[in-house]
């Protein structure tokens, strides 16, 4: 909580430094997202899938999002990001699995939660030449994203529990593309990945963009889009996991 009302005090700061500053451009929305999740965890024991161990299914959540850019060339641009990631299950397994220190049994009944918070914070460069029409406007960066890993497991019956939590700073390379053929709509793609020894993790993400309202000062949008998630860890703290999450999302915002 404190790290979300972190990013909302920044991007107000953001929105109002560029209200204040000429020749500065920002974006502010918000979006509901629905996150249907797939895979695996291991932690000190057996890999335990989500889905048919886990009794994790699909949730509802939501997105904020900021966006700064100046004119000065030297400088990256910058955007912050918080997307809410909170899954839990209830219910009867279908196999014996060990999770951390407690062993759950076939046709036992577990509650669980796994959590997957994500910070974003961009540093990222306009492309001149791309750019400079100003109908294509491209994009690219640096992202550290910061994930609160959070899995717990509790055996009804006896009350045993464990859990695992880990804070993972993760920098991807970052890029996006946006198509604006027209004043009042634009197609835009946006993606961030990285692979090392053994671990990869990235998202690639499609929204389609209206602006119903336009005006001197700023612009109302409402986005359409779909986004596709991939983590991959091998034995981080004695923790490994392979997932997927695929998340149709709408959100509204300005453009200034």
């Amino acid at each position: 909580m404190k790290k979300t009302a972190g990013l909302l005090l920044a991007g107000s700061f953001l929105f109002s430094s560029a209200m204040a500053v000429p020749a500065v451009d920002g974006e502010l929305s918000a979006g509901y997202i629905k996150q249907d999740i797939d895979g695996w965890i291991n932690y000190k024991g057996d890999s335990a899938d989500v889905d048919s161990d886990l009794n994790i299914g699909t949730e509802n959540s939501y997105f904020i999002r900021a966006k700064l850019e100046h004119p000065i060339p030297i400088l990256p641009n910058i955007k912050l990001q918080y997307l809410r990631m909170r899954f839990s299950g209830d219910g009867t397994v279908s196999r014996t699995f060990t999770f951390g220190n407690i062993t759950v049994n076939v046709d036992e009944r577990v509650r669980t939660k796994l959590d997957l918070d994500h910070y974003d914070f961009v540093l990222f460069y306009n492309l001149p030449f791309i750019n400079a029409l100003q109908v294509i406007d491209a994009e690219f960066g640096l992202n550290v994203r910061v994930i609160d890993f959070y899995a717990w497991v509790q055996r009804v019956s006896t009350g045993e529990e464990d859990s695992v939590s880990l804070t993972l700073p993760i920098p991807m390379l970052h890029g996006s593309l946006e198509l604006k053929p027209l004043s009042f709509i634009s197609f835009l793609v946006e993606a961030n990945g990285i692979a090392y020894q053994g671990n990869h993790y990235y998202d690639v993400s499609g929204e389609v963009r209206l602006k119903p309202i336009r005006t001197l000062v700023l612009d109302v949008f409402v986005g359409l889009g779909y986004r596709y998630e991939k983590l991959k860890i091998d034995d981080i703290d004695d923790t490994s996991a392979d997932i997927k999450v695929k998340q149709p999302y709408i959100q509204a915002g300005i453009l200034f």
